[in-house]
């Protein structure tokens, strides 16, 4: 074992309260894609200790294995009824979230509880919100939660998330004549940290997990996952000499490379390669050459660094901001791609 994952519940758990003293209501957590590449059960396990009751999964699948892990909380399956997972959401008193009316048809023959997604702007899942008020009224269903889904929450103009509430709240509001109990739920980490919205239920994301919910400006959040790699060899290379796959590093000078055990089977995306650092011994180290399978180098410079010491590569030192910014991507990208080799430790200290 080279690599390790540590996973700060603490900091997970500072996360949701501060998320819940900006919200307007209370506030669900999204634990689907397995927690965010987390773990969903010791997640779920803890926010559920900190007052969270309910929960936003993507598949039945998810909601099945999370009901099992957790016991009696309020699970919503976002993928909706589809015809073969009707019998288990039912079995497992998972509530799905209907998209369509070919949904809404089925499972208003169960009598069961629901919830109903109105499409206001992301055009990705739920009735258009021009046609959602007629598709609802030639239906029975026990709908207890409306949702929409901001497209842009996490940006500065809040104009694109102004026009998707004026699109819900009438629908809202005539839903309500007929369910006077129905909540509405509308916001991300983003909106919920931007105060967008009145609503009921939030659904807290990626400020749970210690990402930025927003593309520019430094985040608030709690660093939640740290990734490590262990020194496997140190070496002295000399100038000239070809460094890694394709030999894409050759320095200038002398250099003192660290070779981690640690690379894109365990999460390391690979477009780390020359662009990204780690933290070790007190300092900002460069990845130089190609991150390969299972290894990266490090230009160790002068730090006394030896085999066994252990490599940052992703923490409170090299943010999972950071390293997305690097790889071209975003940190939902990076934490939901952690490989399942790294040897996982769930602590309450932070990170």
């Amino acid at each position: 074992m080279t690599g390790r994952l540590t996973i700060s519940l603490s900091a997970l758990a500072a996360n949701y309260n501060a998320l819940c003293r900006l919200a307007q209501g209370d506030v669900a957590a999204v634990v689907k894609a397995d927690g965010y590449g987390l773990g969903a059960e010791p997640i779920a396990h803890r926010l559920a200790a900190e007052g969270c009751r309910e929960f936003f999964v993507a598949s039945c699948a998810e909601g099945v294995a999370l009901r099992e892990a957790l016991g009696p909380v309020v699970i919503y399956v976002l993928e909706g009824a589809l015809p073969e997972t009707v019998q288990q959401l039912l079995q497992c008193e998972l509530i799905p979230v209907l998209n369509t009316p070919a949904q809404i048809e089925a499972w208003s023959q169960t009598g069961a509880v629901c919830a109903v997604h109105v499409d206001t702007g992301m055009q990705r899942l739920g009735l258009p919100w021009a046609d959602a008020m007629q598709v609802l009224a030639e239906t029975s269903l026990k709908v207890e939660l409306l949702i929409s889904h901001f497209a842009r929450a996490d940006e500065p103009d809040s104009s694109a998330a102004r026009q998707q509430m004026a699109r819900i709240q009438p629908v809202f509001e005539a839903m309500r004549a007929h369910y006077p109990e129905l909540r509405l739920s509308l916001g991300n980490s983003a909106a919920l940290k931007r105060g967008l919205g009145s609503e009921h239920l939030g659904r807290a994301g990626i400020g749970l997990y210690g990402g930025n919910p927003f593309h520019r400006g430094r985040s608030s959040q709690r660093p939640v996952a740290r990734l490590e790699g262990r020194i496997l060899q140190v070496r002295n290379v000399a100038p000239g000499q070809a460094v890694g796959y394709g030999g894409r590093f050759i320095p200038a000078k002398p250099v003192r490379l660290a070779t981690v055990g640690i690379g894109y089977a365990d999460g390391v995306p690979r477009l780390l390669s020359g662009r990204g650092r780690v933290f070790i011994g007190g300092q900002h180290r460069p990845i130089v050459g190609r991150v390969s399978m299972d290894m990266i180098h490090v230009n160790l410079g002068d730090l006394p660094a030896a085999e066994g010491d252990w490599v940052e590569v992703m923490g409170a030192n090299v943010s999972v901001d950071e390293v997305a910014e690097h790889a071209q991507t975003i940190a939902y990208e990076v934490l939901t791609g952690l490989g399942r080799r790294p040897l996982r430790q769930y602590v309450e200290a932070e990170l």
